[in-house]
């Protein structure tokens, strides 16, 4: 790991360069995103996913699931108590990640297509809610998703949207230039018996929905680059 921390009394930050990963956030003591041992015995945290998000592009193009920037180490590019700025280029694109902590968390992220050829890309970020007291009856915008979390289920967004945890303050969670989310826990079958992962859960918000980057659409021009933001506080 390579820990780099930002904040006040009120908010903790701690990103790991190593991926350019979300290691922990927190607000008054009240972990929002974490790191977790998963059923599956990998170590979980949030990440962003580019120019791919999970399996599109992978048969097709041979990208990694995921996408490669989760693995490589990010760079360091400005830094105060309340903001960090962390930058990443592989094969001619250059992500640039920066997080802010005022009365709340932002995360923008930046694509800029700094090659020679135009790319193909989508984009989400693997969110890892805590969900310390178990995510049975989890709604997002008033509706229970405990089944969608179950079957992996992908919804549309709004621009704001109300997480409710249980045992937890609500979540006011902005997104822009995000239209989807897809839910998601660990998983493990025995004996036709399947057992999840209770301490978090994934709603991950995505640029386009997960294929997009198959389709002609999602051509990045040589120079062009897209912008996105999520953002957060406790009601």
């Amino acid at each position: 790991m390579n820990i780099v921390k930002i904040g006040n009394r009120d908010w903790l930050l701690e990103v790991d360069l190593d991926g350019g990963r979300i290691y922990n956030l927190a607000f008054n003591n009240q972990i929002i995103l974490g790191t977790f041992e998963r059923i599956d015995g990998k170590k979980g945290n949030t990440h962003v996913c580019v120019p791919n998000f999970a399996n599109e592009g992978v048969n097709k193009y041979g990208f990694l699931f995921h996408g490669p920037f989760r693995n490589e180490t990010w760079q360091v590019s400005n830094k105060s108590n309340m903001a960090l700025e962390i930058k990443c280029e592989i094969d001619g694109l250059l992500v640039t990640q920066f997080f802010r902590l005022t009365d709340g968390f932002s995360q923008d992220i930046e694509v800029l297509n700094n090659s020679n050829e135009k790319k193909k890309v989508n984009l989400a970020v693997h969110n890892y809610w805590d969900t310390e007291f178990g995510w049975q009856g989890t709604k997002l915008n008033g509706v229970d998703i405990t089944d969608g979390i179950k079957t992996n289920t992908e919804i549309r967004l709004k621009n704001t949207n109300i997480i409710e945890i249980v045992g937890k303050k609500n979540i006011i969670w902005k997104v822009e230039n995000f239209k989807f989310a897809k839910l998601w826990t660990g998983v493990k079958q025995e004996n036709g018996i399947n057992s999840y992962d209770k301490k978090y859960i994934c709603i991950e918000p995505e640029m386009e929905f997960e294929g997009y980057v198959e389709t002609e659409k999602s051509w990045l021009e040589i120079g062009r680059k897209i912008n996105l933001r999520q953002s957060f506080r406790l009601e």
